[in-house]
């Protein structure tokens, strides 16, 4: 074939069914798309796509002939593709893009029936069986690329280019290719594609492909080290025998990269797709590079990554590094040696992971811990056992989610799912929904996820059970809402699951308006989910006026931080009166010599805790108040001291920094002054952040602020966060 560029776009000429020329035969478009009628639904740059774009101009053969856009935007890609209709469109398929990126495939295919849909990405079925029926349930998907899509989406491109043959480019593509042809499933290879060295992957940030997406804050930059993961979790995408290898890129190569973005990106976030950050000896330097940078730029001052599943020492010494930069996670799932041999998955021992926790809580690296309910094995016992064991080694925060069947993980495999007699249901997205316009027609389009809501040893009302510990946490642990009662508790040998468990049994019969928050938690939950998921779209897909319900927050709203924000709003008070009240009982009766002692000291720790987190939405309120306890003391030692009694009262001034009034104006121009708003601020902004500073007697100067330099909440599985 010819390399002149004009012969080549006129032999690749093709009519559409109206008979016009595709004069855009050569273009092709990459979209890793999101819903944004809330925001950008997933706030990361689109690198994934942006890396097929840098290999096809590295290594296609026809390289120099094609032309290929990225895209973010649904609407843009929607407006850019009927203006130049490319002939190949190549979708990432993420469990909150589905539907968005196939709906607007259909709309292509109606009008536009030769341009070729390729997909990729995890949210695909291991089993061949079922990939057959995906395929068939998707009619509008030509060819779908499993694995890294780099080399098998260009070999395919090239092929079909040049043949016009699609099952020729499934066959000859290389591997991890798959196609429905004349109703047959065909595929490549059994063989998820690799790249063995990403150091051949051209950077697409040094290329200058990701320079539109680095000029919009809301979207964080995505770099990675390495690929892989040696783990085998069941429930994870990234668990399947063809990851277990890691590939990494060189620490030169990741500098210049993060260099390219510090002088170009304004925001303060930068997010590594790496799986074990800290894990390996390379990632002591990619933390030294990280801290060069940041030095120089002021960039990142947050790093949002998954840290390793062991070796926490070397993890360790990343963050100390990182000063205060790196989130540390000891992402347990599960603290239960049954579960855990039922997932395939290592964990570090329960005494390493206090050990851990004091030395994050000492470098200010917010440390937290995921639990996962209704793994296999699970019990109500079991999630509690692990709930309590993490509050009682000092997390700062334990997102709790509901375990989701992910297609492409070992567990969503009917082997699994038959034998833990998995039963699941659906619910929507949250932030995962809208419409969009195509020519005169209109989308309408919602994300679905699939959860576990009981299995052969967790009834279904014990799953409901363990979803409303999770309100427990949040309105009595998250956050370190109450972190100063803990701190005095912990004096007296008193851990924090002494006070959890007996809030958790009492939360029907607490002040009125705690328990009717229960209530309606425990409705909302049980509301959310359908189980039958075509009903579920039928409804969601009804009418644009029930999209824009979705939109305005009346359906579809995360219910754990919506019901969250509602406590933050109106009931601090009544949380404390609960919560100090329980802690009176239980001092009384493990240490009454202590309760007589300390007494007094409970009543004003009450107010001064409350005068904290009251109202902490409500700017440039200012309380004034005064102790016989010396705060200043049990400020700088977190609490976990015995108190000192002063010979004269102590004025305290609870107010807010400018800092903190210019964080929350600035979260709630995004995301909206009401209820809704504020609940995706809580997802957002450590609470901790958001608690009154502290100014003594006639002094200006205040203290208490939230060390802690990390500033988003931990990086949740879907755009849903810890539902």
């Amino acid at each position: 074939m010819g390399s002149d560029p004009a012969c080549l776009a006129t032999r690749w000429a093709h009519m559409n069914r109206n008979g016009d020329v595709l004069v855009n035969d050569r273009l092709v478009f990459l979209g890793d798309l999101t819903h944004t009628s809330q925001g950008y639904a997933a706030e990361l740059t689109p690198y994934p796509v942006a890396c097929i774009k840098a290999w096809i101009h590295e290594y296609s053969r026809h390289a120099d002939t094609l032309e290929v856009d990225l895209f973010k935007d649904p609407q843009q890609f929607i407006d850019a593709f009927i203006e130049r209709q490319p002939a190949v469109v190549g979708f990432s398929n993420y469990m909150w893009n589905l539907d968005l990126s196939y709906s607007i495939a259909t709309e292509i295919k109606r009008d536009y029936p030769e341009t070729v849909i390729v997909f990729g990405g995890p949210n695909y079925p291991l089993e061949d069986h079922k990939r057959k029926e995906w395929l068939e349930q998707h009619p509008n998907v030509d060819v779908y690329i499993i694995g890294e899509g780099e080399e098998p989406f260009t070999n395919f491109v090239d092929d079909w280019y040049e043949t016009r043959d699609i099952e020729h480019g499934v066959l000859s593509g290389g591997s991890g290719v798959h196609a429905l042809v004349d109703g047959r499933f065909i595929k490549s290879d059994d063989i998820s594609p690799r790249v063995s060295d990403l150091d051949k992957v051209p950077s697409p940030y040094l290329e200058g492909y990701l320079d539109e997406f680095l000029k919009e804050v809301p979207l964080t930059p995505l770099l990675e080290t390495n690929r892989g993961c040696p783990f085998t979790c069941t429930f994870c995408v990234d668990g399947i025998s063809d990851r277990t290898k890691v590939y990494r890129k060189s620490i030169d190569r990741f500098e210049a990269e993060l260099e390219y973005v510090a002088q170009r990106y304004e925001g303060k976030v930068l997010t590594l797709a790496d799986l074990n950050f800290g894990m390996y000896k390379q990632d002591l330097d990619a933390s030294h590079a990280i801290a060069k940078v940041k030095r120089e730029y002021d960039y990142p001052y947050h790093l949002q990554v998954s840290t390793g599943k062991n070796q926490k020492e070397r993890v360790l010494d990343c963050a100390e590094i990182l000063e205060g930069s790196l989130r540390l996670a000891a992402s347990v799932q599960t603290l239960d040696a049954d579960v855990l041999k039922n997932i395939k998955r290592q964990n570090i021992s329960a005494e390493k992971l206090i050990e851990v926790t004091k030395v994050a809580n000492r470098l200010n690296a917010n440390s937290y811990s995921e639990v996962i309910l209704g793994l296999p094995g699970d019990t109500k016992e079991k999630h509690f056992g692990t709930v309590f064991q993490l509050a009682d080694a000092g997390l700062k925060f334990i997102p709790l989610y509901t375990l989701m069947l992910l297609e492409g993980t070992v567990l969503a495999t009917d082997e699994e799912r038959g034998r833990w007699e998995i039963g699941t249901e659906y619910r929507v997205v949250p932030r995962c929904f809208g419409a969009y316009q195509f020519k005169d027609r209109q989308i309408l389009s919602a994300e679905f996820e699939e959860v576990c809501v009981y299995t052969n040893t967790l009834p279904h009302e014990d799953y409901l059970e363990c979803r409303s510990l999770a309100l427990t946490m949040g309105l009595f642990y998250q956050d370190r809402i109450l972190f100063e009662l803990y701190g005095f508790l912990g004096t007296l040998g008193i851990q924090p699951s002494s006070l959890l468990s007996i809030l958790h049994e009492r939360r029907k019969s607490l002040s009125p308006a705690l328990t009717d928050l229960f209530a309606s938690f425990d409705e909302a939950t049980e509301s959310e989910l359908w189980e039958n998921p075509s009903e579920l779209e039928a409804f969601t897909k009804s009418s644009p006026e029930t999209i824009e319900r979705y939109v305005k927050g009346e359906l579809g709203n995360n219910v754990l931080f919506r019901h969250r924000a509602i406590a933050l709003l109106d009931l601090v008070d009544d949380i404390h009166d609960a919560a100090f009240g329980v802690a009176r009982e239980v001092v009384k009766e493990t240490a009454p010599e202590s309760y007589e002692e300390h007494s007094a000291y409970l009543d004003q720790l009450q107010r001064y805790s409350a005068n904290r987190k009251r109202n902490m939405f409500e700017l440039g309120t200012e309380i004034d108040d005064q102790f016989t306890y010396d705060f200043r003391v049990l400020l700088t030692e977190d609490f976990a001291s015995q108190p000192l009694q002063l010979d004269q009262p102590l004025r305290v001034r609870f107010s807010q920094s400018q800092e903190q009034v210019d964080m929350i104006n600035d979260q709630i121009a995004v995301q909206g002054e009401d209820l809704n708003g504020i609940a995706k601020v809580v997802s957002r902004i450590p609470v901790a952040k958001l608690q009154r500073l502290i100014t003594y007697g006639e002094s200006s100067e205040s203290t208490g602020s939230d060390d802690g330099m990390q500033f988003a909440s931990p990086t949740a599985i879907s755009p849903g966060e810890f539902t």
